[in-house]
């Protein structure tokens, strides 16, 4: 999996729904079979979020397996590859500044599993509006279930193939899991002419189970900082950083 930022001068205000032209732009630079691909499965391999700092507009892009690597790397690494323009935006044109790379493959999360102690204690943050569906309807507050959940079928989906999960594993990890604080408040995401209702802010959550629990539930949230979290993590939605726990302290 790679992750490419794309830092941007900021020359007007911040538009929230800049992701979703981005996300946008994107389809209509890739492989009609990508595209195809990515509206046919249930999870994406494509993970995109826009923040905003005093002076830049940034675009964070996660390809998160072989194939959206091939599709986007080259494009968006490309030196010349300086600006862009989204159509939704009135024409607003974006002037690249900086790009930023990051990876983490199978590999480096296997080694956070099986050769780490990760900490029992993790905060993280949900920096964009994150919902999650269920029978129908979405649901905006911090429920781990949901949570762990939707973690598990991105990771299965990206790493096997499959979006099935094992049950009787996510209920474990439930049985060990307590979210012992959180601050967040509600934030409304528009995509397009409509909205969902999530919520931003910071979730500590404590596992009392097996390390072989503790490292598991650490190396999915390691993940989730790639893949999001959640529903519409491709328009922006449910992006996450880990704050403490599974060895960020490079990061």
């Amino acid at each position: 999996m790679k992750q490419i930022e794309l830092v941007c001068a900021k020359s007007e205000k911040y538009n929230s729904k800049s992701a979703v032209y981005f996300h946008g732009w994107i389809m209509s630079k890739v492989s009609e079979e990508f595209a195809t691909n990515m509206h046919q499965t249930g999870v994406n391999s494509l993970n995109i979020y826009s923040y905003h700092t005093r002076d830049t507009i940034n675009f964070v892009i996660s390809l998160l397996s072989v194939k959206a690597v091939e599709e986007l790397e080259k494009l968006l690494m490309d030196p010349k590859f300086k600006e862009f323009v989204l159509e939704g935006e009135n024409q607003r044109q974006y002037l690249i500044i900086d790009k930023k790379v990051n990876s983490l493959s199978e590999k480096e999360l296997a080694r956070n599993f099986y050769a780490s102690d990760s900490p029992r204690g993790i905060e993280i943050q949900l920096l964009t509006p994150t919902a999650f569906k269920t029978k129908g309807y979405y649901y905006n507050l911090p429920d781990l279930r949901f949570l762990f959940q939707s973690l598990m079928k991105k990771y299965n989906a990206i790493f096997e193939g499959s979006e099935q999960i094992d049950l009787d594993l996510l209920d474990e990890i439930l049985k060990n899991t307590k979210l012992v604080d959180f601050s967040i408040y509600a934030r409304r995401y528009y995509i397009h002419r409509s909205f969902i209702q999530g919520c931003i802010g910071k979730l500590t959550i404590y596992c009392k189970g097996s390390q072989t629990i503790v490292n598991y539930i650490n190396t999915l949230l390691r993940f989730a900082e790639y893949a999001g979290v959640g529903v519409k993590t491709s328009l922006g939605m449910g992006a996450v950083k880990l704050l403490t726990g599974s060895d960020n302290s490079d990061r």
